[in-house]
């Protein structure tokens, strides 16, 4: 007879025969840890375009390769063929071909949002064109350490990857290219003029003076003189050299300042290079020394204001930049008094002795060593 407590025994039996059968059949379990390939068969030499979508509602940065049959360079099609840096691309796309996971993080659509990888919402949107087709990719959030969120378009999985994060693939034209739109060495500028509002300003270094007649050769010969210091220069406003008055001298770390600023100008985004500059704001002149028998092409600025930036192109190039306004100000600014160092103000008049020094004076004393007026200091004698 089979008591109560017989048939919880039998229950309990049968409930471990069918944990020991689910054991048995999922085999070994490490299987199922090892990571895949997400993205198989990915060549990045292949791709000839990539787009990124900042936001669901951004524009995105459009860039291509400029010759995919000659040359692997990448132009941003978004931006007016500017020239790409080539690394920055590099970094997007060689990472994608390494990308696995043991298995995905989460299987359906509701969990695209709160992971950042839905169509609407997104931390970042590929859309990688190789050999006429589509691969698009949704990097979204943090998903553990050092771990993204990544879905691929038309799939529900979302896996959770290393080595690739919304940061590698920059939502701003300038975060694509090189920056630097004028580089040259402080030290090679031989002249700069600028020229706004029909006036000019000249800054140029004076040549090195020749060497007197046999120097060098004959020993104990009188030695040639130094040329002048790198922030010796030569100004002229209006086409006339300044004339600088008594106490009156050049001011070197402003015109050292003015020369660093066009040496280096960095662009805050790319422009239309055929934007109409007959009319200048202003232009820009640099000269550089020339080396040698070669003497390099002058370097030939047009600047327009455009709202809080400069337009800049340099007329050798087939590319523009906006520039931060507050970069070439006191470029376009220069003018004499701001090159010349006014002289020290005169010091104040020096004090007549025992004029103000000291106590106040007393009433009715005089100067030192005359008698005492009656009445004073002491009782007036009948």
């Amino acid at each position: 007879m089979l008591t109560r407590f017989h048939k919880i025994l039998i229950a309990a039996l049968a409930v471990q025969l069918v944990l020991a059968v689910i054991v048995l059949t999922r085999g070994d379990d490490s299987a199922t840890l090892k990571e895949r390939s997400i993205v198989t068969g990915f060549d990045a030499a292949k791709v000839t375009r990539l787009q990124v979508f900042p936001s669901a509602t951004g524009k995105p940065i459009d860039l291509v390769k400029k010759d995919p049959a000659k040359d692997s360079s990448w132009v941003l099609a978004s931006a007016f063929d500017y020239p790409v840096d080539q690394a920055k691309v590099s970094d997007v796309l060689s990472p994608i071909a390494k990308l696995a996971a043991a298995a995905p993080i989460a299987t359906q659509a509701s969990r695209h949002l709160q992971l950042h990888v839905a169509d609407t919402d997104f931390e970042r949107k590929l859309v990688i064109t190789a050999g006429g087709k589509d691969l698009t990719l949704y990097i979204g959030s943090p998903a553990g350490a050092r771990r993204t969120a990544l879905r691929l378009g038309g799939e529900d999985k979302v896996y959770a990857v290393t080595g690739f994060s919304p940061a590698v693939a920059g939502g701003e034209p300038r975060q694509w290219v090189d920056t630097s739109y004028v580089k040259i060495a402080r030290d090679e500028i031989a002249k700069l003029v600028v020229a706004r509002d029909g006036k000019t300003v000249e800054l140029a270094r004076p040549a090195p003076p020749a060497e007197p007649a046999g120097s060098g050769s004959a020993a104990g010969s009188a030695a040639s003189p130094s040329p002048p210091a790198a922030e010796h220069w030569n100004v002229a406003v209006g086409g006339s050299p300044i004339t600088l008055a008594t106490g009156e001298s050049l001011d070197e770390s402003a015109i050292d300042k003015l020369l660093g600023e066009v040496a280096a100008i960095d662009l805050s985004s790319p422009a239309d290079p055929k934007r109409d500059a007959g009319k200048p704001t202003a232009t820009i002149t640099i000269e550089r020394k020339a080396t040698g028998t070669t003497t390099a092409a002058p370097v030939l600025l047009d600047v327009i204001a455009d709202g809080s930036s400069y337009w800049v192109h340099d007329r050798n190039l087939p590319r523009a930049a906006l520039v931060d306004k507050a970069r070439l100000d006191d470029v376009l600014g220069v003018e004499r008094d701001k090159l010349v160092k006014k002289p020290p103000p005169p010091p104040p008049p020096a004090m007549t002795p025992g004029a103000g020094s000291g106590s106040a004076a007393r009433p009715g004393t005089g100067p030192a060593g005359a008698p005492p007026r009656p009445g004073v200091g002491s009782a007036a004698r009948p």
